[in-house]
């Protein structure tokens, strides 16, 4: 057999895959769906100091992977409302990372900063010290930063990692791990 004889059959094993609606984070390219699966969004208010600013920023929450004495958690910045162009690293470092994406024409005067988010359950205020997000020069920055819930050096009876850090089209994806 030539290649071109395996093309309709890879097409057709391709095609039959599937993945329910509700699984998946809207806006996401197809080669992001088959790995996170969403669950809750956080949504927080935005406090606009100058311009035009959206009024909250949602965080797409991924399932929680658990295992004994820990979870791993991952999340990714919506950025679909209010940004355009490509998501870019600002800096990476072993307990943080920064992102930016430049803002669509609307929010491109924004200079603004996240919200308290007091309306949040218990569970995600407790992680809520995690991130930052800011607006400001054109465009939206997003901080993720696991220091407040690492160990001391002198602890370690527990843990606290960022253990994946990517761009998935356009959308700031990190994911943690922490435990006993």
């Amino acid at each position: 057999m030539t290649l071109t004889q395996f093309r309709p059959l890879a097409l057709l094993l391709i095609s039959t895959v599937s993945i329910a609606p509700s699984a998946m984070a809207e806006g996401l390219s197809p080669s992001s769906r088959d790995t996170f699966e969403r669950r809750d969004d956080i949504a927080l208010p935005v406090e606009t100091t100058a311009g035009d600013c959206p009024t909250e920023i949602r965080i797409w929450q991924e399932s929680a992977i658990q295992f004994e004495a820990g979870d791993s958690i991952g999340m990714m910045l919506d950025v679909s409302t209010m940004g355009q162009g490509k998501t870019e690293f600002m800096d990476s470092q072993q307990q943080s990372v920064t992102f930016r994406t430049p803002l669509n024409q609307a929010f491109y005067n924004c200079v603004g900063y996240l919200g308290d988010g007091n309306t949040l359950d218990e569970a995600a205020q407790h992680y809520r010290q995690l991130y930052d997000i800011w607006f400001g020069q054109g465009h939206v920055y997003f901080q993720f930063d696991i220091g407040p819930i690492a160990p001391q050096a002198d602890e370690n009876w527990y843990f606290a990692n960022i253990t994946h850090q990517d761009i998935v089209g356009q959308y700031p994806y990190v994911r943690w791990t922490f435990g006993d």
